[in-house]
């Protein structure tokens, strides 16, 4: 994936061995309580009863921190075959997924600089490599409203640069909301031709990659355009219902002043008057 050793380092990335019982072993060793181990996430109690056995197993680890740089938790990547492909640690009383973000420890608290939120830990390594240095990852989960609340703490805008498929699509739509609910302005990546942002960097390039970053849509617009699809604007009928589903969007603006300024644009795009489009808000 071309992460190199001092990224490796930097992130205190692993491996987990593919024996059943060699974390159980090492710490064992050490004189820890198993019962530490299972409280923590890292060990599975089997079935039957008869013992304990390591949760992470032949994966590469990636240690995850709070905002004081203290491990809480581990997502492990599976090598070669077999599901799932990622595994994070269970919920514990240092954990818990939709209250962290992957790579907070690393950002700065900069009201000034826009953070960049994407879906995977390997996005997130990548984009630090690569030298955006604000990104952080929301553990494979829907961003809550938790997650928010935290980015809201560090900074006032947030571009989302999640997946291009319909599940990210999907999550993209979810997670600007609850961002924008929470206060922060909210932009939209849209990478053609690529998975994720690592794909997207390995295929095209970082010159590529910062063209993209700069064209990032805002979330009024992205909905927008979204709007379209499906329709055919070149007819009457593709126009009308693309106006239909605008105004609804138009109508989700709570402050009065934004909704106003994208009315009048919107009005001066698509030829139709300022005032009806608010008669139809109304």
């Amino acid at each position: 994936r071309g992460i190199t050793l001092e990224t490796i380092e930097r992130f205190n990335l692993g491996y987990a061995l593919p024996s059943w019982d060699s974390l159980i072993s090492f710490f064992s060793s050490r004189g820890i309580d198993i019962k530490i181990l299972e409280k923590s996430g890292l060990v599975v109690p089997r079935k039957n009863g008869s013992g304990y056995y390591d949760r992470f197993r032949d994966r590469v680890m990636f240690p995850i921190e709070d905002a004081r740089k203290n491990v809480i938790g581990f997502g492990g990547r599976v090598i070669g075959a077999g599901e799932p492909k990622y595994l994070n640690s269970p919920e514990t009383r240092v954990f818990s997924k939709g209250d962290n973000l992957f790579g907070l420890s690393m950002i700065k608290k900069d009201q000034d600089l826009e953070i960049i939120v994407v879906e995977g830990y390997m996005d997130c390594i990548s984009l630090h490599q690569n030298g955006f240095t604000q990104t952080v990852a929301s553990l494979g989960t829907a961003l809550t409203q938790r997650q928010a609340q935290i980015l809201k703490r560090f900074c006032d805008s947030v571009i989302l640069a999640y997946d291009a498929d319909t599940a990210g699509q999907e999550a993209t739509l979810r997670g600007a909301d609850i961002l924008s609910k929470e206060g922060l302005n909210v932009k939209i990546l849209e990478l053609p031709m690529a998975k994720d942002p690592d794909e997207f960097i390995r295929q095209k390039g970082l010159g590529a990659f910062q063209e993209q970053l700069s064209k990032a849509k805002g979330l009024i617009n992205y909905k927008l355009d979204l709007a379209k699809n499906g329709l055919n604007m070149s007819t009457s009928d593709g126009r009308l219902k693309f106006v239909r589903r605008a105004i609804s969007i138009l109508a989700g603006i709570d402050d009065q002043v934004i909704r106003d300024i994208y009315i009048r644009g919107f009005a001066k795009t698509y030829g139709v008057s300022p005032q009806s489009i608010k008669n139809e808000i109304e």
